[in-house]
């Protein structure tokens, strides 16, 4: 055999055995679920082509391989789809089974190593502590409650200010919104209030909104899903880490500022005095690291998705003004003109709750649930291995024709009964379920009522004349957002 002959066959055993370490990589198990065999290196990354969202993942894969079928991104992925599979991963053994997050994807890792927080950290005892504490103090400082209303009104005061100042000129009014919710947040979990045009209050803002936009760009769906592509993409991956790193940054000073000034026994001012204090009783558990990553899954969950239904929201009305003027009227018959909605007026005014309710399902803005399988356990008949990351499609479970009839039309009045009440559904999952359900439920849905319902009774959004109609597609990013639209502002009172 010549040099030429030993160095082919060299080659293809090297072959052979990626493709053998591939394959077992691929089907962990016998009777794992079914879905596209995928190529060393790259996956099943071409069952995605160019599309980054989990719904056209569904659309084209479903039909085939049914509601629950793998994927091989890096590592085998559940993507699990229909109520019946969904309630199963939430729920399981009273939501024990697939407890714990889903493995952070490379850009995670790269600036949350340890998994720590709330959001990324498996599940463990540890875990459950900064949880409940977390829950704890939030419920404390009257997250979903009156005597948190005030903080949410005195920002719609002023945005509503500020937008009597831009009537009947185009706006873009992403920033206002990003900058009036994030204002509520930095009161509470910061202990700061900024004006809104403060230059490091807009600073982090543009840094939140760019990272967000850019962790859902077709390069960073690469970078965590393509290993073989990370040295070609150094330079995405750097400015990623460098906007974390300045993120990081900023909470680490607020943090150093408490220390400084917090006094152990007096009346905190904020969540991070709290954790301070709590940090005293517990160091080993409650460590400024930790509170650092607690502190921004708290800020940026309690803010990105509000911000972007909110955005989503106006959209919706410019395209549907009929909806816009009922919502308008229904406030006008029960408030009146002489105040704006408060959280006492929610339950009287069902068609404006129900309109909110149709704007989350049909945006659909946290368009997936992830989990990760805390131990062997079954779905659906399949046998699926400890630490199996899984992705719970509830953009297919918002828009399912067999539960939604016509579910892309815009129609608040699916969510009202005989009687005119607003009826919830189980199948729509905004919040997720089970032991990780969203910890800011009740103030996302504190702040999504006071700041629509006070919107759409001062005033009224229309398309600028002679506008093409926006896309109510959602753009590429972390979270469903609109593409970039203006609307004309015109004061009713």
């Amino acid at each position: 055999m010549d040099i030429l002959q030993l160095l082919s066959l060299l080659v293809l055993l090297s072959v052979a055995v990626l493709f053998i370490q591939y394959y077992k990589r691929r089907w962990p198990v016998a009777n794992f679920p079914p879905g596209p065999t995928g190529w060393p290196f790259i996956g099943t990354i071409h069952s995605i082509r160019n599309e980054v969202f989990i719904r056209t993942i569904a659309d084209k894969l479903i039909p085939r391989y049914g509601n629950v079928f793998s994927l091989m991104q890096d590592v085998p992925l559940l993507i699990v789809t229909g109520y019946d599979a969904i309630n199963k991963v939430l729920q399981s053994n009273k939501g024990f089974d697939f407890a714990s997050r889903k493995e952070p994807m490379y850009l995670l890792q790269l600036h949350n190593p340890n998994k720590l927080g709330v959001f990324l950290a498996d599940y463990s005892e540890r875990w459950q502590q900064q949880r409940t504490f977390a829950h704890m103090t939030l419920r404390g400082f009257g997250f979903g409650k009156t005597s948190f209303e005030g903080k949410i009104t005195d920002e719609v005061s002023l945005l509503s200010s500020h937008l009597k100042d831009l009537a009947r000129v185009p706006q873009d009014l992403s920033t206002p919104i990003y900058s009036g919710v994030a204002s509520v947040m930095c009161d509470t979990f910061l202990g700061c209030h900024y004006d809104h045009n403060d230059i490091e209050f807009q600073h982090i803002l543009h840094i939140l909104e760019s990272s967000f936009e850019i962790y859902g760009s077709k390069k960073s769906v690469l970078l965590d899903f393509v290993p073989i592509s990370r040295p070609f993409l150094k330079q995405h991956a750097q400015k990623i880490i460098d906007m974390a790193e300045e993120w990081y940054a900023f909470l680490m000073t607020k943090i150093s500022e408490h220390q400084k000034s917090f006094v152990t026994d007096s009346e905190p001012r904020d969540f991070i005095d709290c954790y301070l204090a709590k940090s005293l009783e517990e160091p080993d558990i409650f460590t400024i690291e930790d509170l650092k990553y607690v502190l921004s899954d708290l800020f940026l969950g309690s803010t990105e998705t509000t911000v972007n239904t909110l955005k989503f929201a106006l959209l919706y009305m410019v395209m549907n003004p009929d909806v816009q003027e009922k919502v308008h009227q229904e406030s006008m018959r029960v408030v009146g003109p002489s105040r704006l909605p408060c959280l006492e007026d929610r339950d009287k005014l069902p068609y404006t709750a129900a309109t909110i309710y149709e704007i989350q399902r049909l945006s659909s803005v946290s368009a997936y649930i992830v989990r990760c399988a805390t131990v062997d356990t079954t779905l659906d008949g399949y046998s699926i291995p400890r630490g199996t990351n899984v992705i719970c499609n509830t953009w297919s479970l918002h828009h399912d024709p067999n539960i939604w009839p016509d579910p892309e039309r815009f129609d608040p009045s699916r969510h009202l009964n005989d009687k005119g009440e607003m009826v919830m559904s189980p199948h729509v999952l905004n919040f997720g379920a089970g032991r990780r359900v969203c910890m800011g439920e009740a103030l996302a849905k504190m702040e999504l009522f006071l700041f629509f319902s006070s919107l759409m009774h001062r005033f009224k959004f229309e398309l600028p004349p002679g506008r093409e109609p926006p896309s109510l597609d959602s753009a590429p990013g972390f979270t469903g957002s609109p593409f970039p639209f203006e609307v004309i502002i015109e004061e009713r009172l």
